[in-house]
């Protein structure tokens, strides 16, 4: 039971780390959910709780990931200092599986906070282009939308000649 209790004394630093990785972990997951809040914001989206609950999926995917490769690393390490104390050699006992799965947690919430604008404009224009397909095969609505374009492009006109007309006075 000593030798158990020396371990633990000696593996609180690694402990003290994972829980730091943990922690990291959690932070990148929430500042991917402040970008994909902020960015929808700025495109006039409805913020619902499906996005919260992809958010919790993916903090509970993540953890399940390090959750095994930390116990993979508690084996690693305890095989480690087996080794160190019956060969009277000082290999490290760092959780170096657990720094490899947080490095490629916090790369795949770098690339989606970059990418998921761009996927959702996509998204959106593809859904748009839809629209517009359904309505141009309706004649009626044909005729509808070009009058309402020609209306838009006429009161676009009439407001750039009062604007010269405005400059003008000044």
């Amino acid at each position: 039971m000593g030798q158990f209790a020396e371990f633990f004394i000696l593996a609180s630093p690694q402990l003290i780390m994972v829980a730091v990785i943990y922690v990291l972990v959690l932070a990148v997951i929430f500042l991917d959910l402040w970008s994909g809040v902020r960015k929808a914001k700025k495109r006039g989206e409805y913020r619902s709780s499906a996005g919260l609950r992809r958010t919790i999926d993916k903090i509970c995917r993540y953890f399940n990931m390090l959750l095994i490769v930390t116990i993979i690393d508690l084996v690693q390490m305890i095989a480690i200092w087996s080794l160190n104390t019956q060969s009277e050699t000082m290999l490290p006992t760092l959780p170096v599986f657990t720094f490899v799965g947080a490095i490629f947690a916090c790369f795949i919430e770098l690339k989606s906070v970059w990418e998921k604008n761009d996927k959702k404009e996509k998204a959106k224009m593809q859904e748009t282009a839809k629209l517009i397909q359904t309505l141009l095969k309706d004649k009626d609505t044909t005729e509808h939308l070009t009058a309402f374009l020609a209306y838009l492009n006429e009161n676009k006109k009439s407001s750039t000649v009062k604007t010269i007309n405005n400059e003008n006075i000044d």
